[in-house]
Order: structure tokens, then sequence, then C-alpha cells
């Protein structure tokens, strides 16, 4: 309690007043509220409509009276549209009223960020089944259209890379995904919060302990209370319970955090709600308390943290992130760069995205980002560019199919980086058979009337191609 008392007055401090501000509507004094120490938080900031929380999910009720004029046009990537605000079902409007509930309208409770606004994007079917691939595609499409913050209340055990890359992308790009790690009651772990580039939040139940169905484990970071005041459809209030709740709580307290800190990277956001999180067991960090996290991170300075985001393989394309949210209207410009031991510029390539050239193989691949209010930052280098395989000239065969002859496999002609080879004879006639390995092969009595190929596989670390020679002829 003294830690509270202690953190409350530094951000009441910080503010320049000492007396947190309490909202009005009928259920502003839900314990939840002063679990997070959201009332010393709004002191210092209550959000701003220029940042927008990402509710991926079942799409929002845009009518709702504590939502209403806050939710901005989204996607449906479930029926394939720009309607997502006329939801099947309840949960992502109430998922919705969590983050950005409008506060002192003398309707039900106040989302954590009360003063921000929504963008609604709907993956979740009928069938309750959210594709992994629509998931990824909503966090892609958020991050491109400036949400500062994406939540997403839905939870699977599966870790597709499509869905990973996604989270990284909006990392790179200063967009924090906050994910609910799910009502399982485990450690397994759940997907998206447990990969480690997401905010995971787990569900907290009174006495500092974390709810008996939330998921737990090493890879769960934050917790929240599991239940708060939610919006309903037809215009409802109620308070609902679960990590989906939870969930929204923290997204909100991370758009608080971005309006204070336009500037801040994902990683100023993350430490600082790590640096203040009150401890409870199976959790990493504990339970958020927004207040303190707010003077934790105070105002950071503009400062480019560059990243490139894509594989290192000729003929890609890589793409380059400055680290700072789209919002804070901070623009870098972009050079790349070839390195290998030093790092040189690489020609008229000054564009976010660069496409992995023959030229690059055997370098690591970097960019370096400049801009006249934070100065200029280079990115890591990555790997060592490499070429998948590809044949330039197919393979043939030496020597005349008859019966009693040896025949040699020519290769061909290949481009691809640290190749390795393995030759196999095929006999055909319509279809081929695999019939022997290597590198030569004596024609027998059982290949009369068939013709003899030979296949090429070529493999290296990024992938494997088979070509075929043409048939010889047949054999007598």
């Amino acid at each position: 309690m003294i830690g509270l008392l202690v953190v409350a007055i530094a951000a009441a401090t910080l503010a320049g007043t000492v007396e947190a501000l309490v909202p009005s509507d009928p259920q502003a004094a839900h314990p939840t509220y002063a679990a997070l120490n959201l009332p010393a938080a709004w002191d210092l900031t209550t959000g701003s409509p220029s940042v927008v929380i990402a509710i991926v999910d079942t799409g929002v009720d845009t009518t709702h009276p504590d939502l209403a004029g806050a939710v901005h046009a989204g996607r449906d990537f479930v029926d394939r549209d720009d309607d997502a605000t006329n939801p099947p079902g309840g949960h992502g409007t109430a998922v919705a009223g969590v983050a950005a509930a409008r506060a002192s309208n003398g309707v039900g409770g106040m989302g954590t960020c009360f003063s921000c606004e929504l963008m609604s994007l709907r993956v979740l079917g009928l069938d309750g089944i959210a594709l992994n691939t629509n998931t990824a595609a909503a966090i892609d499409y958020a991050v491109d259209r400036g949400a500062a913050v994406v939540n997403a209340s839905i939870y699977g055990p599966h870790s597709p890379p499509t869905l990973r890359n996604a989270i990284v992308r909006a990392r790179a790009a200063g967009v924090l995904v906050v994910a609910a790690a799910g009502n399982e009651g485990t450690a397994d772990p759940q997907y998206p919060a447990a990969f480690p580039e997401a905010i995971s939040v787990g569900a907290a139940a009174s006495g500092g302990v974390l709810a008996s169905y939330s998921s737990f484990g090493s890879w769960l970071e934050f917790a929240a209370p599991e239940c708060a005041p939610v919006t309903a459809i037809g215009g409802g209030t109620d308070v609902g319970c679960a990590t989906s709740v939870a969930s929204p709580l923290v997204a909100g307290i991370v758009a608080l955090l971005r309006t204070q800190a336009p500037f801040a990277t994902a990683d100023d956001l993350e430490a600082a709600l790590a640096r203040t999180a009150r401890p409870i067991p199976g959790t990493r960090h504990g339970l958020v308390d927004a207040a303190a996290a707010l003077v934790a991170l105070g105002r950071p300075e503009p400062h480019l943290q560059p990243v490139v985001i894509g594989d290192p393989v000729v003929g890609n394309s890589l793409e380059a992130f400055s680290g700072v949210w789209s919002g804070a209207g901070l623009t870098a410009t972009y050079q790349w760069e070839r390195c290998q031991g030093g790092c040189s510029p690489i020609e008229n390539a000054t564009s976010s995205r660069y496409v992995v050239a023959s030229g690059d193989v055997g370098f690591g691949i970097r960019v370096a980002a400049s801009s006249p209010a934070a100065g200029p930052a280079t990115s890591a280098a990555t790997e060592l560019v490499v070429e998948a395989p590809l044949a330039r000239v197919r393979p043939s065969i030496a020597g005349r199919a008859r019966v009693g002859a040896e025949l040699t496999a020519r290769p061909g002609a290949w481009a691809g980086t640290e190749l390795r080879f393995s030759t196999s004879w095929l006999r055909c006639r319509g279809s081929c058979t695999e019939i022997k390995a290597g590198a030569s092969y004596r024609v027998r009595a059982a290949d009369r009337g068939y013709r003899l190929r030979v296949a090429v596989l070529a493999s290296n670390a990024v992938g494997s191609v088979s070509a075929r020679s043409k048939p010889t002829a047949v054999v007598r």
C-alpha cells in the first residue's frame, strides 16, 4: 500500500495536480480502476482521439451510446468487406468498451483510455473461429493505417509464422499487439499472446493471484483484473470477466502511454510496464500499474530504432521500419547498405523497401535511417544473403540408351548459394519411376521399351528444386 501511495503522489506531481480524476459514470467505482491505479493515471492523460486502438475480434456495435462516435471505419476479414461495425455477436463490442468506452456520459463504466478512439477489425466468424491468416492481415491493416495499439482477445494453441511475422512487423513500426493469455488454466502457451514480440495478459483475481482459469507460465508477462464493466449489444452495459477483458484493460493503458509519449519505441513502452508491474505468481512481471508506468516512461525525445523485416534471400523484398509509431508524425529517410566487415551504401536504394539482388550474395544488409528531428541510426545487419537454387541449364544424359551401355548424368548449370546435389535415374513410359540413385547408370534388360531420364535435386538452406533431363530414346 505504501508503494501505491508513493506512485499516486508522483503521478499527481507530474500532472501538476494533487487530486485524482474520477469520472461520473454509474460504474465508475468498480474496483478494477483502482486496482490498475487508473485515477492517478488519468490525471496525466485520458488519451487522445488521434490514438486509435484496433480491436481484432467479432466486430463492434458503433451505435452503442458508450462507443458512439469513437469507432473508425475498419475491415471485415471474414466477409471480405469494409463493414466490421455490424457484429454477429457481442464479444468485440464488450472488448471495445473495456478499452475505450466514453467517460462521464451517464452510461456504464469507462474504458482505460476513454479519450482514445477505436478501429473495428473482424476476424472471428459465426463459428467462433479466427483464421490465423485473417488475424495476421488484420494486424497489418491496423499498423498500415496508423493504429497505436492492437488488442487481440483471441487465442489458440497454434503458432503459425504468418501470424508471428505480422506481430514482429507491428512492433518494428512502434505498435504493440496486446493479446489475451487464454482461459485454459494451464501453462500451455496460447497464441498470439505467447509470441515473445506480443504483450501477453492474464486475468488476476483478488488477493494478488491469477484467476484459476487464467493461463499462466514463463511466457505470460502481465496480468490485469479479471472483471470490468463492458458494453453490451443493444446499448446495454454489464460486467464481463476473463482474459478477454484483462487484455483490453492493458491495451487501453498502452494507448495512454502512447498518448503521453508519441516518440517512444515499442521497447520503451513494454519496459515501462515491466519495471512498474506488481508481482503476481504465474506471470513474468505482474499486475500492471498505469500511473507508475506513465511516470516511468516519461516523454522520450524522438529517437530512431530502425529494423529490417524479411528474409535475406535473392528476390525477396526487405522492409525497413524506423521503430517510431506513424502517428507521431516523424518522417524518416532510408539508405540501404551492404555489409561485409564494413558497410557501404547500395546505389539508388533509398525507399522503405529493398529487393535483394544477386550481387548481395555473401553480404549482410542493413538500413541507415535518419530524421531531422531524431538524427541518424542504423539497424542490425541481416544474416548473409543467400540465393535459392535455380536451374539455368537442365540436366542431360551422356551415352546411348541401349542395354549394357553406361550412362552418365550431367547436372546442368545452377544458380544458388552452397548447393548440395543428389541425382536419381528414372524409367518412364507415361509416368516415371525412380530406379537408381547416383551419377551413372548401366542400362538393363528390364529397361527395354522405356525411356530414361535423370533428375537432379539441388538444395540449400533456403529450399530445394528438382530439374529433369529430356528423356532418352526408347531403350531397345
